[in-house]
């Protein structure tokens, strides 16, 4: 199995934004995953270089706004990011790809998974809107898939 690490970013004071916090939470807790790095990266997704640098393998989940209905979860590709989200790229996603870009500069190449949730609401709640709770299961089960593939 690839060294592994799943790091899950977002504001879990910011309504949806926060889902990859709380699935990292979720596998914690559930603890399905022992050999595999579990991840808060919340908003600080630059100082997470280190992950990149000493992982075969990352899976970044995040909230992502690709213009489906709240809930549509999404597994691409760094470079299908543009494709995804057009004008509506967040931060997140920006960082992203500038962590892949660092880590090729110290010719370090994961295979960089993104696992998304199209959200509902970003706006100062901690709670998660219906439609990303229900999918929250899928996402977990998606991403323990993998993390083990």
């Amino acid at each position: 199995m690839k060294k592994t690490a799943v790091l899950g970013i977002g504001n879990i004071l910011l309504r949806d934004d926060g889902i990859g916090v709380r699935v990292v939470q979720e596998l914690q807790v559930k603890g399905s995953l022992p050999h595999v790095d579990l991840v808060d990266g919340g908003t600080s997704t630059l100082d997470m270089l280190e992950l990149f640098l000493t992982n075969e393998r990352v899976i970044v989940v995040d909230s992502l706004s690709g213009g489906h209905p709240p809930g549509t979860v999404y597994r691409l590709k760094p470079e299908q990011l543009g494709n995804y989200t057009g004008s509506e790229i967040s931060l997140h996603d920006t960082q992203i790809l500038d962590l892949v870009r660092l880590a090729g500069l110290m010719e370090k190449n994961p295979e960089v998974i993104i696992i998304g949730i199209e959200p509902k609401e970003i706006k100062e709640s901690l709670g998660l809107s219906p439609e990303v709770v229900t999918m929250l299961p899928r996402l977990i089960d998606l991403v323990e898939k993998e993390a083990v593939a």
